[in-house]
């Protein structure tokens, strides 16, 4: 057995439990098949206007570049920005890199790929007085100009004189856990049964998003495995216990459904299937 089918599996034994049966009708649903049963979602006509709101009203850093003369060695680290940031990204933008405090590094967007830049990446020459492999306090602060926003995290990493970091292997640090619009950042996993009912044949350009009363918390694409495997999501909340439900644009139709399923969104990750 497949390990998708046997987590798909283990996932339908898990919310038969949970949900138990929707309605007396349910019961003689046995010989039902998903594309045979009745669509239970509610639709509403039309695109939706999705869009999370990551914006602030920061003023622009007053940084400093760090003077070379002071440090014995450095080490480079190229920090690419996650897909959700690459939109917002202007010529603007910094990136900063502190140990314990102290400004050791500081660039612009310094590589940019893509017919439509949908990757950007910084160059961090990050200086230090370390001589060996040792972990440091280290904090990375990327300002959006457009979003007027300090996104801000930390920690523990090593320091690596004289070698280059973030290359060969893309270096994505999750820079939104330090929005501080929201605090609580939950990863959310869920899984379409299949065969998908005919109404809601997937589509690539499909979007499945999680909001909070009229506020995208998040989005993403249905891209090229048309729900084959399941779709993750980073959901953003302001407090813990916020509830968000999910929403499915099917671009084919040009109608978004409301599935009706709530989640509670807190720091601890979730795993749902969902029911037609």
């Amino acid at each position: 057995m497949k390990k998708n089918d046997l987590f798909g599996l283990m996932m339908l034994a898990a919310l038969t439990l949970m949900w138990g049966c929707s309605s007396s009708d349910d019961n003689n649903d046995d010989d039902v098949t998903p594309a045979q049963t009745a669509l239970r979602w509610t639709k509403t006509q039309g695109a939706p206007n999705w869009e999370i709101d990551w914006s602030g009203n920061d003023s622009p850093p007053q940084w400093t570049a760090p003077s070379p003369e002071k440090y014995e060695t450095w080490m480079i680290l190229m920090v690419t920005l996650q897909p959700e940031l690459v939109p917002y990204c202007t010529d603007d933008d910094l990136m900063a890199a502190f140990i314990d405090n102290e400004l050791r590094a500081l660039t612009g967007p310094g590589v940019k790929v893509g017919t439509n830049t949908k990757k950007v990446s910084f160059i961090l020459k990050i200086m230090g007085n370390e001589t060996a492999d040792v972990k440091v306090n280290m904090t990375l602060k990327y300002y959006c100009s457009k979003l007027k926003q300090t996104f801000t995290i930390t920690g523990n990493e090593l320091f690596l004189p004289e070698q280059v970091y973030g290359v060969d292997q893309d270096y994505i640090p999750n820079l939104l856990k330090g929005c501080p619009r929201y605090p609580v950042q939950m990863q959310l996993s869920l899984l379409f049964p299949q065969p998908m009912p005919k109404e809601l044949q997937p589509n690539a350009a499909d979007i499945i998003a999680v909001m909070v009363g009229s506020d995208c918390r998040a989005m993403t694409t249905v891209g090229e495995n048309l729900l084959a495997s399941p779709v993750n999501l980073m959901v953003s909340a302001k407090q813990e216990g916020e509830k968000g439900t999910i929403y499915y644009f099917s671009a084919r139709e040009n109608t978004v459904w409301n599935t009706g399923v709530t989640v509670d969104i807190t720091s601890a990750a979730q795993h749902l299937m969902m029911k037609y």
